[in-house]
């Protein structure tokens, strides 16, 4: 009865073995395939890697560029504002100059009315003055003329007379 018992033990021993061997062989290739994939995930992982690397050179060189940018942002502003300083200045002192030029015009503006009056004042006086020199010339010349007359008159007498 031992026997048969060590017999059946040993089939069921042996069964178990095989069944154990079945589903450790089956789990070898499950863990094969698992391992496959795993590296499979490792290779997209270090092409992500690669691709966040390559990324992060981009975003580098982007950074590099606004900082540049940046850069010359700040050197236009400070050139604008040179400008607009510069052109404020000219601003003012052509309103100055402007204001000054202004002035003398209406300097010049009454100089010229004062000489306006002035001409005005010379007319007149050269009218009245010319018209009196020509009343009293014409005067003299009717003055003349009488005495002439009677000089003439006076000569054709004593022409007659003789």
């Amino acid at each position: 009865q031992k026997d048969e018992e060590i017999s059946e033990l040993q089939s069921n021993s042996e069964a178990k073995v095989t069944a154990l061997s079945g589903e450790v062989s089956a789990l070898k290739s499950t863990v094969s395939e698992k391992d496959e994939q795993i590296a499979q995930k490792d290779e997209q992982i270090a092409q992500k890697d690669e691709e966040i690397t390559q990324k992060d050179e981009q975003i580098a060189q982007k950074d590099e560029q606004i900082a540049q940018k940046d850069e010359e942002i700040a050197q236009k502003d400070e050139e604008i504002s040179e400008l607009q300083s510069n052109s404020e200045a000219k601003v003012t002192a052509l309103s100055g100059e402007v204001s000054a030029l202004k002035s003398t015009v209406s300097e010049k503006d009454e100089q010229i009315a004062q000489k306006d009056e002035q001409i005005a004042q010379k007319d007149e006086e050269i009218i009245t003055q010319k018209d009196e020199e020509i009343s009293e010339l014409q005067s003299n010349s009717e003055a003349k003329v009488t005495a002439l007359s009677g000089e003439v008159s006076a000569l054709k007498s004593t022409v007659s007379e003789k």
